[in-house]
């Protein structure tokens, strides 16, 4: 799936709860939809994407997600991505992680690059921690999809977490792997900003990653938005105060550190 125009790279925070008490980690942002990476797209050569995620509700909140990705691939043939967050509070404390620091990278191509009709495609890596059992999830991902006249971008895949340790259900099952599906509307043009998308996404499994949710991105400008929704997970009891959904406030700004030597 390739976003009409651009696709903002809308935080995906994962895995670390308030409660130091649950076992829970932190994903890296690489490109996603709303709560997952469920999107084939990468980002440009030499645009770098800032994002500020906030997830909260009633009874607790995710810590605030600080994540930069950029593109540094050359070409058109095909991309990569790589890139990083900062999530703090931490909530096992300083003794038990350092540095709450998790990476991300994928590489890929737009559609119609090799021939007409070709969809975007993707693989990757994201949530790959530095602090071996507590944030190392290390998930693996690939994904397909298309733009389609009138309905938007659809795009489908699905990942498999190298960790199994992180990757359980509620009851101690294991739950490494899981299907990725997602959604872009076409931009919806509205009086004084830019545009609204509206996004949903999927991320199947009974583990701390399981969960879909949806919503729309506010574009100020194309390349400052603010999305906001909804996240419903399918195992509450992982979440952050057994949380069953959280709302979710994503700020992305994108900048085109190349821009000047494109003239």
């Amino acid at each position: 799936m390739s976003r009409l125009g651009r696709l903002s790279l809308s935080a995906m925070v994962a895995a670390i709860t308030v409660a130091a008490a649950l076992p829970r980690t932190a994903c890296a942002t690489p490109s996603t939809t709303f709560w997952a990476p469920s999107t084939p797209f990468v980002q440009p050569l030499g645009v770098l994407h800032v994002t500020y995620d906030t997830y909260f509700g009633s009874k607790a909140a995710y810590p605030i997600d600080l994540g930069l990705t950029m593109g540094v691939l050359p070409g058109k043939g095909l991309q990569s991505e790589i890139g990083f967050d900062l999530l703090y509070p931490s909530a096992a404390g300083s003794d038990a992680i350092d540095l709450p620091l998790v990476l991300n990278a994928k590489v890929g191509a737009p559609e119609d690059t090799y021939f007409k009709g070709q969809p975007g495609w993707s693989v990757g890596i994201f949530g790959a921690g530095l602090k071996k059992g507590f944030n190392d999830q290390n998930v693996l991902g690939a994904m397909i999809g298309k733009t389609l006249p009138r309905f938007g971008a659809a795009s489908i895949g699905g990942y498999y977490a190298l960790n199994k340790d992180l990757f359980r259900s509620a009851s101690g099952k294991t739950e490494r792997s899981g299907l990725m599906a997602g959604w872009l509307s076409p931009p919806i043009d509205v009086p004084r900003i830019d545009k609204i998308v509206l996004a949903w996404d999927l991320q199947t499994g009974k583990n701390a990653l399981g969960a879909t949710g949806g919503g729309a991105y506010l574009y100020f400008t194309p390349a400052i938005d603010l999305l906001i929704g909804p996240v419903f997970f399918f195992e509450d009891e992982l979440q952050p105060g057994a949380s069953k959904s959280l709302w979710t406030a994503q700020l992305d700004v994108d900048l085109d550190l190349l821009a000047g030597s494109k003239k």
